[in-house]
């Protein structure tokens, strides 16, 4: 009987441990000089990631490379597509919108999630709300680089170039979308934190792919601009929801009617 006790207390034990290592959404952060440590913390780990990447890194990076070098042919076609396509609703959806969720709307969206969180004592509203601010700072930081580096000329340039018309560094600035990029990092720390639902992911990267679309509807951007957006501001996003600047084990009672116990917890 005992043996059989222990047994049953051991598995469950196991399970709480591996359930809040593996599985946890950060519920940790806070409004204090932590949070602005961590700001610090993971600019740092951004700009230092390349040197600590391996072949599998750079691989990734060739692919991305060589699939932007493949949609370019697509960039023109694309444009031409939506500015053919054009309706009133259309315009004012893309315009008043979507377009606003690159920058605005997205900020109303993260003080909306950290107000429920504290009016609810929701700590996961509230780490997730500060995530996404500083997930769309930092994304909005490092897509200046590229910016300003590739100076690619807009779509909707008074000279008419097309999707190569690249000028050089400060002479241009429509690769990638800084809208896109912003979207997508709020986008996927909403979707990290609460992934363990069914259509809140999907609603945040639905929202935040239409204000992709409306960079290429509203003639400001090119497709291959909107996918590298997309793809900077997802992989900054995930990196902010999976690092904490005051990572540490807790230890705390755990118990209901059938058992009593501990819960280790590993914030990382």
């Amino acid at each position: 009987m005992k043996s059989n006790l222990k047994c049953k207390l051991t598995v469950l034990f196991t399970l709480v441990v591996f359930s809040n290592v593996l599985f946890a959404q950060i519920d940790t952060v806070r409004f204090n000089k932590y949070y602005f440590k961590k700001y610090l913390t993971d600019a740092k780990a951004i700009a230092v990631s390349p040197a600590k990447w391996d072949s599998k890194d750079w691989t990734k990076l060739g692919v991305f490379v060589v699939a932007e070098c493949g949609l370019s042919f697509a960039d023109q076609p694309v444009k031409d597509f939506f500015q053919s396509h054009k309706t009133n609703t259309g315009t004012f959806l893309s315009t008043h919108i979507f377009q606003g969720f690159g920058a605005e709307h997205s900020l109303i969206v993260i003080s909306g999630i950290f107000t429920y969180g504290v009016l609810a004592k929701s700590n996961k509203s509230v780490s997730t709300g500060l995530m996404a601010l500083e997930s769309f700072a930092l994304a909005s930081l490092v897509t200046r680089i590229p910016k300003t580096i590739v100076g690619r000329e807009r779509p909707d340039n008074w000279q008419g170039d097309g999707p190569y018309a690249i000028k050089g560094p400060f002479k241009g600035n429509s690769f990638p979308s800084g809208h896109t990029t912003a979207s997508f990092a709020v986008a996927s720390v909403i979707a990290t934190q609460f992934r363990d639902s069914k259509w809140i992911p999907v609603t945040a990267y639905t929202v935040a792919g239409l204000a992709g679309l409306s960079r290429i509807y509203d003639n400001k951007h090119w497709l291959t601009d909107v996918v590298a957006g997309a793809t900077i501001g997802t992989l900054v996003g995930n990196l902010v929801s999976h690092r904490t600047s005051n990572s540490k084990l807790t230890v705390g009672p755990f118990g209901n009617r059938n058992f009593q116990g501990v819960r280790l917890a590993y914030s990382l």
